[in-house]
């Protein structure tokens, strides 16, 4: 039902158009540029899709502990992360591609895919948020360019290069005996650079249950990594690099019996050169992860159930070449390719049974993006892409069942996604961007092949599932009066075939399955206004409606919506800004209940939270900082029976030179 906060957000963007030009007069600002949108340098505002941007400062001055945290209060993206800084997983979709499903959003790391080609799952801990230059948030569909899995947008995680010398050490403090710290060291001697960086994490947590037992425990992580990048630049036209980046954790779920371990180690290699108008460009990476779980058996959660371990492996690269062909004319030409595969293992130790999945999958696709400026007020892009993908080896193995194995079929489709785009510059200050495009993801391995048991319910997988296919819209507004008032509107709808959904399937199973037809829409709002150089208000709301329209196989669920889908959340906030006082930051966020079950009879969430950050240098090259979040220490749920953290506050000492 639409109702009269929504048009709220509409008031706001009319206020920016209402305001008279003449009412301030300020030098423009330099425009960001921007690589996500079209994977080669534009202006921000040129760009052929709706575009976000977390700059540097605005990442060192938030005092998020995780890259996640940066994105809770972006317009159009929801973040769970379902028992705060103690959680080893978060869940990031974006316009409405959620159903508590992973792999929808695409996450890069310096262009190279953070998700796992296993089940699309994203580990946001082991990427160290003070190694981050910037984020780059393409909303809306990208397949055009990204293939597989950018249905809702693309999260692009640009982290610092070493461009000079530099040493930072960063150690907190908080309550829940939580500890943190961050060391840096980087350095610039000639055309070669290199940085190294580690961190340590470790709480003793709060314990999450709604309705606390005698079997339940503080939920507790720790976690550590390393990074590693070298870079080494031969003149202006060639520059080669190499990340290694290692991670492991540690995580309790809050039951003595309910605990698990994970390993990754990343390695990619870029090289780049520029002849004349074009540049060539060529990465190739590598992705091992180990991960080993403990389980607990219910009712009485005192005894392990079952040990899963689950080694994982991805591997892949890009060749792209971008062409300046004129003044006004830009194409990019590239392919991808990837390969990923699974063997989890699930050993069980109240009975005699043992449970393994496998199966591969390998991709293929090839870009084309054109871009040209007929005026110089327009910009028309078209592009697409063919992506050819292949799962196989794929078996299921369970001594409980007869016969105990089950060879899966080979699985082979392709997928051709278009997308078209037009931005017009109406003045120096207004804008708008129209665009259409075809996205899609295919089944997951975790999708086709790994059926597993969490306490009473059993996941099942389906080796028959087809792959997801979007056909979006977008009209974007963006509205500025010279450097002091900014407003935007995005207006979008998507309608979905063959989206994958977990259903409840009766006696205690879950299974994945084909839904016929999803409709989704909304609308993103934002406004900011810099009252004084020192003082600014910023504030975003999202409406979003994301339901089953059919459903030949279970009529039941048409007209529900999705799962661990908000209709709708806002933020609000003030900055304060004084380099000889005191840098402050408050800001409330909204964020609507969402449905916890396929038929809309339970509901979680809905919730206001505060949060606050103060900080201030103390010398010339220390800084102490103090962060609290959720101030009015709210009781809620992200998740059914899981609260989300308490009232939590950060103390931080920053030195750097």
């Amino acid at each position: 039902m639409f109702r009269m906060k929504h048009l709220f957000p509409f008031a706001l963007v009319l206020l920016g158009f209402c305001t008279p030009s003449f009412a301030i007069d300020e030098p423009a600002k330099l425009e960001e540029v921007v690589v996500t949108a079209s994977r080669y340098e534009t202006k921000q505002k040129d760009a052929p899709a709706k575009v976000t941007v977390i700059d540097r400062k605005s990442i060192e001055e938030s005092g998020a502990q995780n890259v996640d945290d940066l994105l809770k209060d972006v317009a159009g993206v929801d973040v769970s992360r379902r028992s705060g800084f103690t959680s080893s997983s978060t869940i990031v979709t974006m316009r409405g591609f959620g159903a508590n499903a992973r792999g929808r959003t695409l996450v890069l790391v310096d262009g190279v895919p953070l998700n796992e080609s296993y089940s699309g799952e994203v580990c946001w801990n082991s990427v160290p948020v003070k190694n981050v230059e910037r984020i780059e948030i393409v909303h809306g569909a990208a397949s055009g360019m990204y293939g597989p899995g950018a249905m809702g947008g693309v999260i692009n995680i640009i982290t610092k290069k070493p461009t000079k010398r530099a040493n930072d050490v960063d150690v907190g403090y908080g309550n829940l005996n939580t500890q943190s710290l961050y060391a840096m060291h980087a350095n610039r001697i000639n055309d070669f650079g290199y940085l190294l960086s580690g961190t340590g994490f470790k709480t003793n947590g709060y314990v999450a249950a709604v309705a606390p037992k005698s079997y339940d425990v503080e939920r507790y992580r720790q976690d550590y990594s390393g990074n590693a990048k070298l870079l080494f630049d031969i003149g202006d036209r060639y520059s080669l690099g190499l990340d290694y980046r290692h991670y492991w954790e540690y995580v309790n779920a809050g039951r003595q019996f309910n605990y698990g371990t994970k390993r990754l180690n990343d390695l990619n290699a870029s090289a780049q050169r520029r002849l004349g108008s074009i540049n060539f460009q060529a990465k190739v990476y590598s992705h091992w992860e180990d991960s080993n779980w403990t389980y607990d058996k219910s009712p009485s959660y005192t005894s392990i159930d079952y040990i899963t371990t689950s080694p994982k492996g991805d591997w892949g690269g890009n060749l792209q070449s971008d062409f300046h062909l004129t003044g006004t004319q830009t194409a990019a030409l590239g392919v991808d390719w990837r390969q990923g595969n699974i063997e989890s293992r699930d050993d069980y130790q109240s009975t005699v049974k043992t449970v393994i999945s496998k199966g591969k999958q390998d991709l293929i696709g090839f870009y084309l993006q054109y871009e040209i400026k007929p005026l110089d007020q327009l910009i028309l892009n078209v592009g697409g892409r063919y992506d050819y993908w292949k799962s196989y080896d794929g078996f299921l193995y369970d001594t409980s069942l007869t016969p105990a194995q089950t060879d899966f079929s080979a699985r082979d489709d392709h997928a051709i996604s278009p997308k078209g785009s037009m931005v017009y510059h109406l003045t120096d200050e207004t804008s708008f961007r129209l665009s259409a495009g075809k996205s899609f993801r295919t089944p997951t391995l975790y999708d086709l092949y790994r059926t597993w048991k969490s306490t009473t319910t059993t996941y099942r997988s389906n080796p028959n599932l087809d792959p997801e296919e979007a056909y979006s819209y977008e009209l974007d507004v963006d509205q500025n009066i010279g450097r002091k008032l900014k407003a935007r509107l995005a207006l979008y709808y998507s309608e979905v075939k063959n989206l994958i959904y977990s259903i409840d399937a009766g006696a205690g199973i879950k299974e994945k399955r084909n839904v016929g037809r999803v409709e989704i829409y909304g609308y993103e709002a934002e406004l900011r206004y810099e009252i004084l150089s020192s003082w600014s208000l910023f504030g975003n709301y999202t409406y979003n409606s994301s339901r089953i329209k059919e459903f030949p196989n279970n009529t039941s669920l048409e007209g529900k919506y999705l799962t661990y889908t908000p209709k709708d959340k806002y933020t609000l906030g003030t900055s304060y800004r004084d380099p000889k006082l005191i840098h402050a930051d408050i800001s409330v966020r909204y964020f609507g209940s969402v449905y916890d079950d396929d038929l809309n009879t339970r509901e979680v969430g809905n919730d206001f939270v505060w949060d606050l950050r103060l900080s201030r240098k103390l010398v010339k090259d220390l800084e102490a900082s103090l962060t609290i979040e959720n101030i009015m220490d709210r009781r809620y749920e992200e998740y059914r029976g899981t609260l989300a953290p308490p009232r939590t506050m950060m103390c931080n000492l920053k030195w750097s030179m």
